[in-house]
């Protein structure tokens, strides 16, 4: 058992150290990604910066998973395989000495954060719950249509649900399966209905892209990984493209951005406390709203950055410099390793029952003299292309060694590097060395180089070019007339008057009377309630029910279906008497009596009798 506790402290402790240069390394990739590719879209930055996130997070696993089937006590048919190839190889003895003995603090110390993380996991999603089932109020009707509008042209086929909340200040989105979106109800009369569904179209789209789903994952990756900050920083890159590429969802759907850019700042001007982690908030940062909402204008400055070419280039240095140290030695390498136990430099050996020791205490093959030799009371181990010969077995005199395995597996070694196979896997080796090499040398590798560095210039040209800074002075005058507009009294005195409003709603709100009324409300619904359950009520209908019966009986029987049958049956004679010779002959006459040449003459005349009269 205790082996057990020494073989996964172990384990971890590599963990933690090989995640952190892991991390350096992803995160130099990312942002030379995104140095290369100014004009990617927000969508696709959120997926670089999630995979590579998930990318330290698997790294980590499978670091773990590969110490922890390392051995604890290294057996004596191992010392070849440890000297050539191990993970311990790449390190120094001296460095393994200090830090080895720190990982059970590493341990430690791991598993504290870890459970204080999970503290924090449970009591976020405990917020989360509470908002999901206190303090809803059913929105206004005039949103309703609207919301079911952006729901159908999303094309988002799940059942959404929209509430007005009394514990949120900002809208969000909960949940996955089952997904909700909250506005404060304090929203209901300061925003109009454009507003509203730029909202709403802004906690859609999170929904139609999974965030919450994503956003899980990337808690979680946070909660084992915390000790990172490449995993924070890659959380950061993750949430602000996850709100620009919602924000660009919401931008090719409304009619202006500048309509959005405003309804964010009305939601950032009546928000109060932040919105609770793992909940997709339409707003959380003063400096990232800003930020989007220059981005949102098409006021964002894209040009390069000098100080993130630097930072990017000294993050991709430092991760090459951590990869090329951590590495294994190359061919034609030579390994010192001291004759005396304790000695800093030379080949680390690890800690089991073979310890360094002099050279006359070392077993040397004669076959193997040529690559041994005593320097300086070092041994000098030096591997050879077309021949490797196998290491030197070091011994401990206090421990008792079976001297004939050794030397058996020492002669397999070296009959296995020198058999046909293996030099024939150095030919290979060698051969694609000589393709590539000659690929890199040969004129079509020369003219594409040619051509990176021409258009290279030409990019370079652009940007020095009096078009390109003219741009970009017309931007910067575009900020400063926006910026001293925000500065305005005028917009002062309106941000004011909307505060003003806001605080008078929240005191309608929270007035005696709004209470009373919404008291009596509950009283009149309750009272309904009890009517709609009352015996009277019930006789009532049951009397309904009783009449319905009668009247459907009544209608079924053989004495309406006579009376109907008589009524047809008098509608026939009524039709066959006007589809008769007789009528007809009767209304032509009736006809040419009123179409008679002499008719307006009597008429005449009559009218004449009549005034006379």
């Amino acid at each position: 058992m205790n082996s057990l506790f020494q073989n996964i402290t172990h384990a971890l402790g590599w963990s933690i150290l090989h995640s952190l240069w892991q991390g350096l390394l992803l995160y130099s990739l990312l942002c030379i990604v995104y140095l290369a590719t100014p004009k990617l879209s927000a969508k696709y930055k959120y997926l670089l910066a999630f995979v590579g996130q998930m990318a330290i997070f698997l790294s980590f696993i499978t670091t773990f998973i590969h110490y922890v089937d390392f051995a604890p006590a290294y057996s004596m048919a191992e010392p070849a395989a440890i000297l050539s190839t191990g993970s311990y190889a790449q390190l120094s003895h001296g460095f393994l000495n200090k830090v080895e003995p720190l990982f059970p603090w590493f341990t430690s110390i791991y598993v504290v954060g870890l459970f204080v993380q999970l503290i924090i996991f449970t009591n976020c999603f405990s917020k989360l719950h509470y908002l999901r089932t206190r303090g809803l109020l059913e929105p206004p009707m005039t949103w309703q249509d609207p919301f079911l509008q952006i729901c159908s042209q999303l094309r988002i086929d799940r059942d959404v649900q929209l509430f007005l909340s009394e514990k949120v200040s900002v809208p969000l989105t909960l949940g996955h399966v089952k997904p909700i979106i909250l506005f404060p109800v304090a929203f209901a009369n300061n925003l109009d209905i454009k507003q509203v569904e730029s909202i709403l179209i802004h906690e859609l789209a999170h929904i139609k892209r999974n965030d919450y789903l994503l956003n899980l994952l990337k808690v979680t990756v946070e909660t084992v990984l915390f000790f990172n900050p490449f995993v924070w920083l890659f959380s950061k890159h993750i949430e602000a493209e996850r709100e620009h590429a919602c924000d660009d969802i919401v931008v090719r759907w409304v009619p202006s951005p500048i309509a959005y850019a405003q309804a964010l700042m009305s939601v950032e001007l009546l928000r109060g406390d932040a919105a609770p982690l793992y909940a997709m908030a339409a707003t959380r940062k003063k400096h990232h709203l800003l930020h989007r909402i220059q981005r949102i204008t098409k006021m964002e400055k894209n040009y390069i950055n000098v100080k993130q070419h630097l930072i990017a280039a000294a993050l991709s240095s430092m991760g090459l410099i951590m990869v090329a140290w951590i590495s294994p030695a190359k061919d034609n390498t030579t390994i010192n390793i001291p004759s005396q136990p304790g000695t800093p430099s030379g080949l680390f050996v690890p800690p089991s029952p073979l310890a360094p020791v002099a050279a006359e205490d070392c077993d040397t093959p004669e076959s193997a003299a040529d690559t041994v030799t005593p320097s300086n009371n070092f041994i000098v181990f030096t591997e050879q292309r077309d021949t490797i010969e196998p290491p030197v077995i070091l011994k401990d005199p206090a421990i008792a060694v079976d001297e004939k395995e050794l030397q058996h597996m020492s002669d397999n070694i070296r009959i296995h590097h020198n058999s046909p196979e293996w030099k024939q896997h150095i030919a290979k080796i060698e051969a694609n060395a000589k393709r590539i090499e000659d690929y890199y040398n040969s004129d079509e590798w020369k003219q594409h180089i040619a051509a990176i560095e021409a258009n290279a210039k030409k990019v370079e040209a652009y940007y020095n070019s009096p078009e390109w800074k003219q741009h970009i002075a017309k931007i910067e005058d575009n900020a400063k007339r926006i910026e001293e507009y925000y500065n305005s009294p005028q917009w002062k005195e309106h941000i004011a008057k909307v505060e003003a409003n806001a605080k008078r709603v929240e005191a309608y709100y929270n007035s005696p009377q709004w209470k009373e009324h919404i008291a009596k409300i509950e009283a009149n619904a309750r009272k309904v309630e009890d009517y709609y359950n009352s015996p009277e009520w019930k006789e009532k209908i049951a009397k309904i029910e009783d009449n319905a019966r009668k009247i459907e009986a009544y209608y079924n029987s053989p004495e309406w279906k006579e009376h109907v049958a008589k009524i047809e049956a008098n509608a026939k004679k009524v039709a066959d008497y006007y589809n008769s010779p007789e009528w007809k002959e009767k209304m032509k006459k009736i006809n040419d009596r009123q179409h008679r040449p002499d008719r307006g003459e009597v008429q005449n005349r009559r009218q004449n009798d009549v005034n006379g009269l």
